[in-house]
């Protein structure tokens, strides 16, 4: 009998000890998740990437009309109120038209076929800066100081960013007119090469091989290289998500601007062609290239099997590691995937992230960095490179491939729209041609 009410004294001892660790463990999971909370409210968190703009445009026939629903409830990662759940200060909301194969255009590998990309791309900042104007909770900011101030009056800083090169038509003036447009990043590719570079492809949605090569070399083209001292001219960040390895290089090779990974793992975590290599990982830090590599929060980028809220923490201190605390953020890619990390399913769901870096020692101020400091500062050291570069004339370099210029045939019927001096040399020049 004594045996017998020691064994049933243990297990009750047990027992009690378990429910005592229970709550315990549930106690500082709540701690935690408030603590996030009270950090989301004080620190500004400015996701790189969501896709919303595309939503719209995937809804609506007349986008536009959907503006007032964004601060209702849209089926996808996000919206408003789920925005202002979530804590989220700041978004670069994203232009992007898919690359033409997608939709079943060969351009060929002179990227020469005519299409509608720039038209669309037009289109979706329209809408984003109709959006903005809208809907009085967004504050339009171009810069790190009017990205704060949005925060700082309550609103969450609306930012553009640019998802691909081939929207350019391949032509450098292209971007000059977006950046006036207020775009403040460009994805130097996406899934699909362009006449300025190499793409990584394994996007969304493939298998997560590598892109066949076009390019020599496989990484940034004559006129790539133009377009990356132009983007540093007019302060675009060159964003190097997306990009072959050899355009990640031979960019750092010519920049001495930061750069960005708008939204990226770490192959070392997951040996995706999408996430960043540790070679390149290793040229970017203290006394390197002063860029930054931001989360990205695709399930397959994470990890197939499994996509969960540490395992992108374990992208990021992997990626810190190899960089610092001070060289990496936050982004999400809402609204452009259809599988995302367990626990990560909308913008409502950053302090559940945030909780988790809590967890694992991160102090205050490195969170403050994560969430949007250390992206600020970027954005203030690509601002200050192109004041330095204010006198710098643009690039008149023109894609090598093209054959449109000089525009001999804009004259008219026998050159009846050309002054007589210029058409004598229009002339010439066909004379001399058929020679």
């Amino acid at each position: 009998m004594a045996v017998l009410l020691n064994l049933i004294t243990l297990a009750t001892a047990v027992a009690f000890a378990s429910v005592a660790h229970a709550s315990s463990s549930l106690q500082d999971a709540t701690a935690d998740l408030q603590h996030a909370r009270n950090l989301l409210a004080r620190y500004q968190l400015i996701d790189t990437h969501v896709d919303t703009p595309q939503v719209l445009r995937v809804l609506a026939r007349q986008p536009l009309d959907m503006l007032p629903d964004l601060n209702i409830s849209l089926p996808g990662q996000f919206d408003l109120p789920r925005a202002r759940q979530g804590g989220v200060g700041g978004a670069f909301f994203t232009v992007w038209t898919p690359c033409q194969d997608l939709l079943g255009i060969d351009v060929g590998q002179d990227f020469q076929q005519p299409d509608q990309t720039i038209r669309d791309t037009i289109e979706s900042i329209d809408l984003i800066r109709e959006m903005i104007d809208y809907e009085p909770s967004l504050q339009y900011a171009t810069t790190a100081a009017e990205a704060e101030q949005a925060f700082s009056n309550g609103k969450i800083a609306a930012l553009i960013g640019m998802e691909g090169s081939h929207m350019l038509g391949n032509s450098l003036s292209t971007i000059r007119i977006l950046a006036r447009l207020g775009v403040r990043y460009l994805t130097l590719t996406h899934t699909c090469h362009s006449s300025f570079a190499s793409s990584a492809g394994g996007g969304a949605g493939t298998d997560g091989s590598f892109l066949r090569p076009v390019h020599p070399g496989n990484g940034l083209t004559a006129i790539g290289r133009e377009l990356v001292k132009e983007l540093n001219r007019l302060g675009v960040i060159v964003d190097l998500s997306h990009v072959s390895d050899q355009t990640m290089t031979d960019v750092l090779d010519i920049t001495d601007v930061p750069i960005a990974f708008t939204h990226s793992g770490a192959r070392g975590v997951n040996d995706h062609p999408r996430n960043v290599p540790d070679e390149i990982l290793a040229r970017i830090g203290p006394g390197k290239n002063e860029g930054i590599i931001q989360s990205v929060l695709f399930k397959h980028f994470i990890d197939s099997n499994n996509a969960t809220i540490p395992r992108v923490v374990d992208h990021v201190e992997y990626i810190a590691l190899h960089t610092s605390r001070q060289h990496v953020g936050l982004a999400s890619d809402f609204d452009g995937m259809g599988e995302v990390v367990e626990g990560m399913e909308d913008c409502s769901k950053w302090p559940s992230l945030v909780a988790e870096f809590i967890r694992r020692g991160w102090t205050d101020e490195e969170i403050k960095g994560l969430l949007g400091g250390n992206l600020l500062r970027v954005m203030r050291a690509v601002e200050q490179a192109a004041y330095r570069r204010r006198d710098e004339r643009p690039s008149s370099a023109i894609y090598g491939k093209r054959t449109d210029l000089p525009a001999s045939n804009w004259g008219g019927p026998n050159g009846a729209y050309l002054p007589g001096k210029v058409k004598a040399i229009v002339d010439r020049r066909h004379l001399r041609d058929e020679l």
